[in-house]
């Protein structure tokens, strides 16, 4: 009992310390490489996201309704191409073809107009 109140040379070794240590598994950022390859339009296609920065109709499919990047989890793409799409988001927002801080609605339903200036 008096033994294990005090500590102990031996508890500062390397072996105790690979004894109490728990590993812990890193977090999913997204679909493994042959996943991706898989689901990525511009992979299937060829298509070079940064080519695409002045489409506003596929680069809003990877901004938030705030205006934020979706993370690759969501969007599915390959590390590159998801590297590239941010940077073609980022490129359309300085040019002024996507608000920087919302989403643009692209499509509209007609009852939308429906109750705006009614005599």
């Amino acid at each position: 009992m008096l033994r294990e109140q005090f500590t102990q040379p031996k508890q500062f070794s390397r072996a105790e310390y690979e004894k109490m240590r728990t590993y812990s598994k890193r977090w999913a950022l997204g679909p493994d490489a042959a996943t991706s390859k898989e689901l990525d339009v511009f992979y299937q296609l060829g298509l070079d996201p940064l080519k695409e920065c002045q489409n506003t109709s596929i680069m809003s499919r990877f901004v938030t309704t705030m205006g934020k990047i979706k993370g690759r989890k969501e969007t599915n793409l390959t590390w590159k191409n998801q590297r590239r799409m941010g940077k073609a988001i980022r490129r359309a927002k300085m040019m002024g073809l996507i608000p920087v801080l919302s989403k643009r609605e692209l499509f509209r339903s007609p009852l939308d107009y429906s109750h705006s200036y009614r005599r």
